[in-house]
Order: C-alpha cells, then sequence, then structure tokens
C-alpha cells in the first residue's frame, strides 16, 4: 500500500485540470513524487513550492499517496551494469518535449539506453538528445539525440509564455522560469527595457507578458537566436518587444536609455558591465547573472560598486541569490543593482 505525504496542492477545477497540470509540469513545480487527487469537481494537483502567477486556483494542504519508485525514478528502469549506476545523473533539463542529459564519460557508452529508460519513465519526452557541452561563439549546446524521433525543435511552456525553441542552435535554460517571473514581476508602467542576450526571447517576452513596459528591446548576436525570437513574438502578441541582431554593446548605444536591463550571460556580463551602466537611467536597475566560486561572490560585488565609482556614479547592491550549482564549487548568481547618482566628494 503506498504511503501518504503532507504537501501542497493546486486545486483545479477538472474542465482545466490536465492543462493545468501540464502549466505546472512546464514552470518547474510540480510534485512528480505524489499522485494526482482527485473530487467531483476537482483535481488536487501536488506541487513543491508556493506558485506565482496561478493565482485564479485555491492552494490547499493535503495528505496524497506516494508513488512507487519506478513510476518516477528513471534509474529503477535503465539497464546498466550496477557499478555504473550509482554515476547516473539525479537531474536532466527538458525543453518543451525534448531532454536533455549530460553524463560522465564512463556512461557515454550507455546514451542510449540511459535515453530509453528516460523516455520509459517521463512519455511526454518525444526526444531525449546527450549534452556533449557548450560550444562556439553562440555558446549553443552541442545535442546528439539518443533516443526518440524527429528534430529538436520544440515549444516550451512557462507563466503562460510560449516558446519556440531549438535548444542545439539557440542556447536555452528551463530552470530560469521563476527568476524570469521575478524580473517581470519588478517592472514598473512606461520603462523601458533591455534584454541584452535575449536568446529566443524568454526574459523579454516574459517581461512584455506581464507587465506595462513601454518596450523591450531584445538583442542577440546569434542570428538563429533571433530568427526564433520573431517567431515567438509573433506566439505571444507580445509587439512592443523590438528584436536587434547584432552586438549589445554596440547596440546600446543606437537605441534611448533603458529604465531596466537584464543582462543574462553568465560566463561573461561582466565584461559587458560599464557599457550597460553607461545607457541605463538614474534610478534604474540591472539584472547581471554571473557564474563564480561560492566564495568570491562578496568580492565580485564589491568590484562592481567600485567599478562604478569609478565611472563616477554611485550603485547598490539590492539582492544576490545563488541560483543553481555550476559545478562543486561555483554556482550561477543573480545579481539586482540599482543605479543611484552621480558621485560626489570622496569615497
Amino acid at each position: 500500500m503506498d504511503s501518504t505525504v503532507r504537501s501542497l496542492a493546486v486545486k483545479a477545477p477538472k474542465g482545466v485540470g490536465e492543462s493545468t497540470r501540464k502549466k505546472l509540469l512546464d514552470m518547474g513545480v510540480l510534485d512528480v513524487s505524489l499522485r494526482i487527487a482527485r473530487t467531483d469537481e476537482h483535481i488536487i494537483i501536488p506541487v513543491t513550492m508556493e506558485v506565482e502567477g496561478m493565482e485564479e486556483f485555491e492552494v490547499v494542504e493535503v495528505d496524497l499517496e506516494e508513488r512507487g519508485l519506478a513510476e518516477t525514478d528513471y534509474k529503477k528502469v535503465v539497464r546498466l551494469p550496477e557499478n555504473l549506476v550509482p554515476l547516473l545523473p539525479t537531474s536532466f533539463d527538458i525543453i518543451g518535449d525534448v531532454g536533455i542529459v549530460r553524463l560522465p564519460d564512463e556512461l557515454i557508452p550507455y546514451a542510449r539506453e540511459v535515453g530509453r529508460a528516460m523516455r520509459q519513465v517521463f512519455p511526454r519526452l518525444r526526444v531525449v538528445a546527450l549534452d556533449r557541452g557548450v560550444r562556439g561563439e553562440f555558446r549553443v549546446r552541442e545535442l546528439e539525440v539518443v533516443a526518440g524521433d524527429g528534430g529538436l525543435e520544440t515549444e516550451h511552456l512557462e507563466y503562460g509564455v510560449r516558446l519556440r525553441v531549438d535548444p542545439g542552435k539557440v542556447y536555452f535554460n528551463p530552470r530560469l522560469a521563476n527568476e524570469r517571473m521575478r524580473v517581470a514581476s519588478l517592472v514598473r508602467s512606461g520603462e523601458t527595457v533591455f534584454d541584452m542576450f535575449t536568446g529566443v526571447g524568454p526574459f523579454a517576452i516574459m517581461i512584455a507578458k506581464h507587465s506595462q513596459a513601454m518596450v523591450v528591446f531584445a538583442m542577440d548576436i546569434n542570428p538563429d537566436a533571433i530568427h526564433y525570437l520573431g517567431d515567438n513574438i509573433v506566439l505571444n502578441h507580445t509587439e512592443n518587444v523590438v528584436p536587434l541582431e547584432g552586438d549589445s554593446r554596440h547596440i546600446i548605444f543606437d537605441i534611448p536609455c533603458a529604465d531596466r536591463i537584464v543582462m543574462n550571460l553568465p560566463h561573461s556580463a561582466l565584461e559587458f558591465f560599464a557599457d550597460a551602466l553607461t545607457r541605463l537611467n538614474f534610478g534604474g536597475t540591472i539584472h547581471l547573472y554571473h557564474i563564480c566560486d561560492r566564495s568570491e561572490i562578496g568580492p565580485v560585488l564589491d568590484g562592481l560598486v567600485s567599478q562604478a565609482w569609478g565611472m563616477g556614479v554611485k550603485v547598490a547592491v539590492e539582492r544576490s541569490e545563488e541560483l543553481k550549482t555550476y559545478s562543486p564549487s561555483s554556482s550561477v548568481f543573480s545579481i539586482d543593482l540599482r543605479l543611484l547618482d552621480w558621485c560626489q566628494g570622496d569615497a
């Protein structure tokens, strides 16, 4: 007999139960370890945390049955030598109906079996691809399909935003849905926003869809990214998103100054900071994403403040949060900086 666990859950009317479940899955908050419950009129869908953007539904706390491990853990159905099972990754990315997994060298010969097991456990996956790392000027993942049929182009859903993307042509991180919604919720009516490294437009379109921004200038040097951004503008009816192809450090000097700038290029955003700050209105905010050793984030923040002071302006670090682990010692950090005023006197 299955045991029960106390959990948060979204209580959705039966008529929209399946669409709500899919939405929660795409947002990354569906608790797949627990069974969905049903009443005469509602579906009770377990979630892992409080959910933003679904205020129309009641959130309840209920006891729900646990699923059997074989239903939710691909490690239980994969056929590998027993000594290799502990090397299997505990997480992987899902973009639309495409699963993307990174494997240690010892498991590469078994990639097709891993992909088969993942598709068995997660039927929504049309394709599973092996991630061989980020490559090239556009920092795109090198992907090899190891299970399933068809190409890598897919449609991803988060917080009501539809995003057409081919993760083999454009880098896309599905794990930032909550962060994108957080930034969108901060945008004030009438703001001019720069999305300096837009990709297929997840930040830009989330902001346009969930705020009253006047205009979002969305830039990328990758022509494939701009192609998909154009598709996504049409899909989401976001006419205030302006796609701009080229190097953002040059583009920003040809358009009006911004009230808010998103700099989601964690490996090298710091290189663009001075240019971005030059084009930010006083009182405006920069959302900068950076990868570093966890022990180095303090000096990084101090360095940004000092760099701004050297440019003659004062900035304040309003928020710094570790978003996700990048390696055993380093993480991706989200940093919010506000431009306050001109410097006056000594530091």
